[in-house]
């Protein structure tokens, strides 16, 4: 990858990398090459992490990640510096966890909420991997903004900066031409100067979806993401959630509509199916959820909240068992996180296709990088 702003630019701190121009995108100029988002249910050969803020506040949530993914697929961890790369590692080592597919590189961020900010790594016509950069927050979460451009760096992969926002936790794919967001996706890019046609063109080229059906987001949730209520278990087959009318009746509406339309969708493979799951309660004001699940090549990572709704957890486990039969359905209390803002799909950013991973030299920064946002103020952050 050409990068005009320097190696040594990018792996400072709160360097503001310039938005790509919208001309560069649309016209006679704009580049004709296409590309794919695999789904995540294709095969893995990468599962992104952030440590930062995970470390200091979920130490538990990032040991059973890392624990129930390992076996699987190659973890990839980003870190600040070399005292979050021994934390680390004195972590994984206390719960006597093997290194062996375990990699560590260092990249500035600021937030645990890798499956928003990291690289979607996609497919270009002769099927060699790319990492698309959406724009995120360049004001609050400026390293957040640009782990993509140092995470192409570090592994030489070209990078391709889109003028669009499009957070990984609110493009749901099912690799085969069709995806699914809510409308926050839109009117987020008509903030940022873009007409609905130029939104959906641009994750037509760019991620492959010649066909994006926008759902209606959760009511009163506030990160409007679909990942919260859907995912893809096949390329035929989306699961979505539902909610119990007597707890919660207007966002039981909304996904009974969201359903209804998605079961309106032709897939290669002919009508699209849509299973339901219950949604676990948010009585409390703490947004659950069953569907934020981890792809793991033959294994899901599912959320769970045992002290909560350990019913509703057994009937989706049950039902993940029964559309995914051979995988190893693992069960990760999510509670705690859920707090925050998200599970276990936020938490998380799957690589794809990502290619042999290189050998990621060790952390040598020596003091903690000065960050935007404090350690504090990060645990009562909600990831949007």
């Amino acid at each position: 990858m050409v990068n005009p702003y320097g190696d040594e630019q990018l792996l400072r701190p709160h360097v503001q990398i310039p938005a790509p121009k919208l001309e560069e995108f649309f016209g006679p100029a704009a580049a004709k090459q296409r590309y794919r988002l695999p789904a995540e249910f294709d095969p893995q050969q990468g599962l992104l992490l952030a440590c930062r803020e995970m470390l200091d506040t979920l130490p538990e949530l990032f040991v059973q990640i890392v624990r129930a993914a390992r076996p699987h697929v190659p973890v990839v961890m980003l870190v600040n510096d070399n005292e979050q790369w021994r934390h680390a590692i004195e972590l994984l080592d206390s719960h006597r966890i093997p290194h062996d597919n375990l990699h560590f590189v260092e990249i500035p961020h600021d937030t645990m909420w890798s499956r928003d900010y990291g690289p979607a790594i996609a497919l270009g016509e002769n099927r060699q991997p790319i990492a698309l950069n959406a724009q995120y927050d360049s004001l609050t979460r400026v390293d957040d903004d640009d782990v993509p451009i140092g995470f192409g760096l570090q592994t030489r992969l070209k990078v391709i900066s889109l003028p669009i926002r499009v957070d990984g936790g609110n493009l749901l794919t099912n690799g085969r031409g069709l995806a699914i967001t809510t409308q926050a996706t839109l009117d987020e890019n008509q903030a940022r100067g873009l007409e609905d046609d130029q939104t959906l063109d641009l994750l037509s080229r760019y991620y492959g979806a010649e066909q994006v059906v926008v759902l209606e987001p959760l009511f009163g949730e506030p990160t409007a993401h679909v990942d919260m209520f859907a995912t893809f278990v096949s390329s035929d087959t989306v699961v979505v959630g539902r909610y119990d009318p007597a707890r919660d009746f207007i966002n039981a509406e909304v996904l009974d509509r969201n359903a209804e339309r998605l079961e309106q969708v032709t897939t290669g493979n002919g009508p699209l199916r849509v299973v339901r799951v219950p949604m676990p309660p948010h009585d409390d004001g703490i947004w659950r959820t069953y569907t934020n699940v981890v792809h793991c090549n033959g294994a899901l990572l599912m959320p769970t909240y045992p002290r909560k709704d350990p019913t509703g957890g057994q009937a989706a486990r049950d039902e993940f068992a029964r559309l995914l039969p051979g995988h190893k359905i693992v069960g990760i209390d999510a509670e705690r996180v859920a707090k925050l803002g998200g599970a276990l799909h936020c938490v998380t950013m799957n690589l794809g296709p990502i290619g042999q991973l290189p050998h990621f030299a060790p952390p040598t920064r020596h003091r903690p990088l000065e960050s935007a946002i404090s350690t504090a103020e990060l645990t009562a952050l909600n990831r949007d």
